[in-house]
């Protein structure tokens, strides 16, 4: 993956400033993870099921972890991020490479939804299959 451009970090980071770091990641919140997660552990789970580690999103204190997976040809995603206490929060939204300005708007984003997140539950309860 790439790194993202000077223009994109740095509408991003506008955009943290004036909404706030870490107050809208809270609404988003999916449950707490009875056991505390590695980043390596969820890496090697959640590759095989087409999810794929995310550079360009903002890590938050405590996040071990966040990762996306790409919808609709790549129009939209799923954002995840794990934290040390055991807490997943996800999102849907555009990505930013379908549009930057979009993504950084928020535009369609929206927690993900209770069917979502049970289906997300059951990934990660599986465990790692040999």
């Amino acid at each position: 993956m790439t790194k993202p451009s000077i223009i994109f970090r740095i509408n991003r980071f506008i955009s943290f400033l004036l909404k706030g770091v870490g107050k809208k990641e809270e609404e988003h919140y999916l449950f707490t993870m009875g056991d505390i997660l590695t980043a390596e552990y969820l890496f090697a789970l959640l590759a095989d099921q087409c999810w794929q580690p995310n550079y360009m999103g903002y890590a938050y204190k405590g996040q071990v972890y966040q990762c996306r997976k790409l919808l609709d040809y790549g129009k939209h995603q799923y954002h995840l991020r794990f934290y040390d206490n055991g807490v997943v929060t996800g999102h849907y939204e555009i990505s930013p490479e379908y549009d930057t300005g979009d993504h950084l708007h928020g535009v369609d984003l929206r927690t993900m939804t209770p069917s979502e997140a049970a289906e997300l539950k059951v990934q990660l309860s599986r465990g790692i299959q040999h």
